[in-house]
């Protein structure tokens, strides 16, 4: 009995202690408000760069942000990960220059703040934290419900492949 008591407590221990930071704070609390304002920032950003149109539903509207986050986190390594983080933060920063946080700001200024970040990623390649958010924001809207079926044409079993087929003015590709 007192071997299985003694196993319980070495078991149930770290787990107490492991959300309790040197000076107090819970660090899982932190960590997990962190994760939702970068997977909020990230679904703003995904939303203006594909916002809502007369044909199709926007990012927000598809609930990309949650996509982007576990995409981020489970498929990409640690180094792409921190890179991410840092340019989040550094954005926000910028966003805070330019008159308040990203999702308060009019879409216009969004918009400028967006352009301004492409073009400086764009020299940097893969390797600015600007092209993975983009890149994964088109990867989890194109393959969202939303973004299958109403800002592409869906056929689930095609009937033949025809590798040539014209498309009218405004109508959506196949997906």
């Amino acid at each position: 009995m007192k071997a299985a008591t003694a196993l319980m407590g070495a078991l149930a221990v770290p787990g107490l202690l492991a959300g309790c930071a040197p000076d107090g704070r819970d660090t899982a609390s932190a960590s997990r408000a962190s994760a939702q304002d970068d997977q909020a920032l990230l679904e703003d950003i995904a939303d203006t760069l594909l916002p809502d149109t007369a044909a199709s539903p926007g990012a927000k509207s598809a609930g990309v942000g949650a996509t982007m986050a576990l995409l981020l986190a489970d498929c990409r390594t640690p180094d792409v990960q921190q890179r991410v983080t840092a340019g989040l933060r550094a954005f926000r920063a910028t966003c805070r220059a330019a008159g308040g946080s990203f999702e308060s700001l009019p879409r216009a200024d969004r918009e400028r703040l967006l352009r301004e970040t492409d073009a400086a990623a764009r020299p940097a390649g893969d390797a600015h934290w600007y092209s993975t958010v983009r890149e994964l924001a088109l990867t989890s809207y194109f393959t969202s419900e939303v973004g299958m079926t109403r800002a592409t044409r869906y056929v689930p079993i095609p009937g033949r492949y025809q590798g040539c087929v014209p498309l009218a003015p405004g109508q959506p590709a196949w997906g």
